[in-house]
């Protein structure tokens, strides 16, 4: 609860600068000079949420960590579908949450090709799925 409060003024921020935002898109500005978001603000709350999240993972990588998981869906239903066409057992909702059963499917996967277990499908995890994935895609196919 106490990390909701500190995101609520990053949160109301980010709604409020939504319109300069798609301004900036639509016009090809870069976001960074049509919006002021303070980084060194960021880095901190998601280095927190990150080690939450992933209570085994190197302290360096806990902001990209929470930062990937919670902004980047699309390379999240990825992990879960490429993580269900290799045996993730049970089968993960492709619903670009990284939730308990995603961790754990990510876990499960670490361990079985000697990584590091943190949780976290980080480039590491992901290249090693992707290569998993390509595998199994080839002997299907």
């Amino acid at each position: 609860m106490e990390l909701l409060i500190k995101l609520l003024p990053i949160i109301f921020r980010a709604i409020n600068a939504a319109p300069q935002i798609q301004e900036a898109i639509r016009m090809g500005t870069p976001i960074d000079k049509a919006v002021e978001l303070n980084a060194r603000d960021l880095l901190p709350l998601f280095a927190q949420i990150g080690k939450e999240m992933f209570p085994r993972i190197n302290e360096k990588f806990a902001a990209a960590a929470a930062a990937s998981t919670m902004l980047d869906p699309i390379r999240v239903k990825w992990i879960q579908t490429a993580l269900n066409a290799v045996g993730a057992n049970p089968p993960l909702d492709v619903d670009g949450e990284y939730g308990p059963m995603t961790t754990e499917a990510v876990l499960q996967f670490q361990k079985a090709q000697g990584l590091v277990t943190d949780g976290w499908a980080g480039d590491t995890t992901h290249a090693a799925l992707q290569l998993v994935f390509s595998k199994a895609r080839a002997l299907a196919g």
